[in-house]
């Protein structure tokens, strides 16, 4: 039998789509039985490969950041990324859609870009 080694579960904190803690779970696993999303896209949003699962934002719980219960319901996702010393981007409406979001007009598209350079490297 292969050995095994298995790693400590670490506590993942879940806010609400208006960006307040609404909970603290014990590990990945249990946050996905209780959210009913996958353990992949969970850490995803954790890590910050992508903002958001399921109307929830998720983070993993900081060592260095004092949490009491008393914070479930009033910590901002904001001032918690600001403890841990790490900028993420939001959506920045409740609904956590793209709406009103601004892009670049006058940028070339990127798959256009993209599939000219890999054309170029052929010659």
């Amino acid at each position: 039998m292969a050995n095994v080694q298995w790693h400590k579960a670490k506590s993942i904190l879940i806010f609400n789509n208006r960006k307040v803690l609404v909970a603290i779970t014990a590990s990945l696993n249990e946050t996905a039985r209780i959210s009913d999303i996958k353990p992949s896209n969970i850490s995803n949003a954790c890590l910050g490969k992508i903002m958001s699962c399921g109307k929830y934002y998720f983070r993993y719980f900081h060592d260095n950041v004092e949490i009491d219960l008393s914070d479930v319901g009033t910590l901002k996702l904001e001032e918690y990324d600001k403890l841990c010393g790490v900028k993420r981007r939001v959506y920045t409406n409740i609904a956590m859609n793209r709406k009103n979001w601004k892009y670049n007009k006058n940028k070339e598209n990127d798959n256009r870009s993209k599939k000219q350079s890999v054309e170029g490297k052929g010659d």
